[in-house]
């Protein structure tokens, strides 16, 4: 039987032509969705995948931005913004970007730094496909961190406001 697919409307990725739920304030189409659920189960059930994990959440959240009306929404894409801004831009590890990004969550919920950015008009580079479509375990890392790699830099236009986020945070909780 062949694989029936459609586009995300959020991503753009080739995704499964699926009906379905899909999260709660992340806009995806089912399909996307689901294979985004079958990447993370793969990452928590078989430790050759693991590695990736920070950069599959990262970019799969900030490439299905959800409504600006939603603050939960907004948060999220911040939080997952300001993470991949610590690895690719300020060079933090994986261990202190994960680290950072649940810290950072807190100090935003007191400080209230994240505001609504426009999302892009597309995305560039890999998609959840390219994930989802990836048996083979050795290339999954670097998959996962072009795709986050992508996925950030097709949020170019607001690359000094997440910055400027990520530094109020640091500067805050990060003195040395």
């Amino acid at each position: 039987m062949e694989t029936d697919y459609i586009n995300c409307f959020s991503c753009g990725a080739k995704a499964l032509n699926l009906d379905g739920e899909c999260h709660k304030y992340m806009l995806a189409s089912p399909g996307c969705y689901e294979m985004f659920k079958d990447v993370l189960n793969k990452e928590y059930t078989d430790l050759r995948y693991h590695k990736g994990h920070h950069f599959t959440v990262d970019a799969y959240a900030i490439q299905h931005p959800g409504l600006l009306s939603n603050q939960k929404a907004v948060n999220s894409v911040g939080i997952h913004l300001v993470s991949l801004y610590c690895t690719f831009e300020a060079g933090f590890d994986l261990a202190m970007s994960a680290e950072i990004k649940t810290k950072f969550a807190q100090f935003n919920k007191l400080h209230k730094v994240i505001k609504p950015l426009e999302g892009p008009e597309s995305f560039l580079g890999l998609t959840i496909f390219d994930i989802w479509d990836n048996d083979i375990a050795e290339l999954h890392f670097d998959l996962c961190k072009q795709w986050a790699w992508d996925a950030f830099h097709s949020w170019s236009t607001h690359h000094k406001t997440i910055a400027s986020w990520a530094e109020e945070f640091l500067t805050d909780n990060y003195k040395t």
